[in-house]
């Protein structure tokens, strides 16, 4: 289904695997990958609805997007997660 996404990043966000939490990342846009309590990396889930709030990763908002109608384009609030807009 179609939908309007906003984003205000002017470049791409970088996921460094051999970055660890807690390590000072080279730029604000390198993050380390997600890794277990054993240190282990982690297996992701990459956001492909747009209206994630931890993108680039998968939060489960597109969970929200399921009974969207095909022929429809949505705009979704940022925080809220809701659909304020809906166009055929």
């Amino acid at each position: 289904m179609p939908r309007i996404v906003k984003f205000d990043a002017t470049g791409p966000i970088k996921i460094d695997p051999n970055l660890k939490v807690g390590d000072v990342p080279p730029a604000p846009n390198v993050i380390p990958w997600p890794r277990d309590d054993a240190g282990n990396l982690k297996v992701v889930s990459v956001c492909a609805c747009g209206i994630s709030s931890k993108f680039p990763f998968c939060d489960g908002a597109h969970k929200q997007c399921k009974t969207e109608d095909p022929a429809c384009v949505y705009q979704y609030d940022p925080v809220t997660k809701q659909v304020v807009g809906k166009t055929p």
